[in-house]
């Protein structure tokens, strides 16, 4: 299939129509049934899918892409170039190489790449990649991630692993769950690396994670306050597991807020009704679970316990999340948020609050739009508040 998929016709069909409707171009398939219609339509699918996610691979031309699910999978660029950075030694060893993005960007920082995929098709298609993106250190092991390392016998500086979290079309995230098992396979990584990197589920749960692994670093990574990956550094040696909230920018701006677990312990929480400026921490820092250290490094006053909403009266600089500045906390009226909000457009935020997003803006005829946020939340005195605010 990728002799057909670079003949010079079905490149240019590719490239023609790169901006149209898969679905509507499928509808055409029928006029001429000697043309890999099917295999055309699914690359033009999955290089719609690329543009934003992997721009460097969308602009080269020759790239042959893998199903549209792959690409789905598949780390972006922005992220791929994160775990390059924290990637360390000479001879790196992607024990779980899929599309290939991870091992082109491992490729910029180490001299000996070895990609290892079971899948015949990712791999003869990530080979072709490699050529065309200049990627001469990476080699292409068409095999299993136990295959791998049964035969092995060398050293490697670092061994990664992103396990399927995809089994007979179902979608998994516990750690047990994936494909090859980490219980597993990671043992015997370290039996030929000091190092191993693994990324997993946004939702993995990072208390089991610390318990079964004793990982000596955890990122939480996020891009656009979505996260993408939970990222785990596991070493021989045993010692407290650091914990990273990061969130990734553009152009390779990255804000983080780095803790041990001993740190959040010790920390203490101070409570207030809401001051001047109101807190909601990115879904990053809320996955690692520092609900006191946010305060004590920020200098905040939390809401109520269990809100994590944070709040104060001098501006917290470089805040690791949104911050809103309080126009008034408002009553739960349908007349009174009618007179304020005469559009009928804020944006609604819940935290600790008996009423979903979907329910208050129900209630109040709300809907999605303009500057304003009204937050419902519980206060140190376990009332109930909306909180009208404008997104600073």
């Amino acid at each position: 299939m990728l002799h057909e998929l670079l003949l010079p016709e079905v490149r240019k069909f590719i490239k023609d129509h790169q901006n149209d409707d898969p679905f509507l171009l499928s509808l055409k398939g029928k006029k001429s049934p000697d043309f890999p219609w099917k295999e055309a339509i699914e690359q033009i699918q999955s290089l719609q899918k690329a543009k934003n996610k992997l721009p460097l691979w969308y602009q080269t031309e020759g790239i042959i892409w893998p199903p549209p699910i792959s690409v789905e999978q598949s780390s972006s660029e922005l992220t791929a170039n994160f775990k390059s950075e924290l990637i360390q030694g000479n001879s790196i060893v992607d024990l779980t190489g899929g599309v290939g993005v991870d091992s082109t960007f491992f490729a910029e920082k180490a001299s000996e790449i070895h990609y290892v995929e079971v899948n015949e098709n990712l791999a003869e298609l990530a080979k072709h990649n490699f050529k065309i993106l200049d990627k001469t250190n990476i080699t292409v092991h068409n095999q299993s991630a136990e295959t791998f390392l049964a035969r092995n016998k060398r050293k490697f500086d670092t061994i990664f692993l992103d396990p399927s979290r995809r089994v007979e079309d179902r979608k998994v995230f516990k750690i047990e769950d994936c494909v090859p098992n980490l219980y597993e396979v990671i043992p015997k990584c370290l039996e030929f690396t000091d190092q191993v990197l693994v990324k997993l589920s946004p939702m993995v749960d990072l208390s089991l994670l610390i318990k079964d692994f004793s990982p000596a670093k955890i990122w939480v990574v996020s891009v656009s306050n979505e996260i993408k990956e939970v990222l785990c550094l596991i070493k021989p040696q045993k010692s407290m597991t650091r914990i990273s909230a990061v969130e990734l920018k553009n152009h390779g701006k990255i804000m983080a807020f780095e803790f041990d677990s001993e740190e959040e312990a010790l920390a203490q929480n101070e409570y207030s009704f809401p001051l001047k400026y109101i807190y909601e921490p990115s879904s990053a820092l809320l996955k690692t679970g520092t609900f006191k250290l946010i305060g004590q490094r920020f200098r905040l006053k939390k809401l109520h316990q269990h809100s994590h909403l944070y709040t104060s009266d001098e501006k917290a600089l470089n805040f690791h999340g949104r911050t809103y500045l309080l126009k008034a906390q408002i009553k739960a009226d349908k007349k009174f948020i009618a007179q304020i909000v005469p559009d009928k457009k804020i944006n609604v935020v819940t935290r600790n609050y008996p009423l979903t997003t979907e329910q208050i803006k129900k209630k109040f005829g709300l809907k999605d739009g303009g500057k304003d946020f009204l937050i419902g939340t519980t206060l140190m005195d376990d009332k109930k508040a909306l909180l009208w605010c404008e997104k600073i």
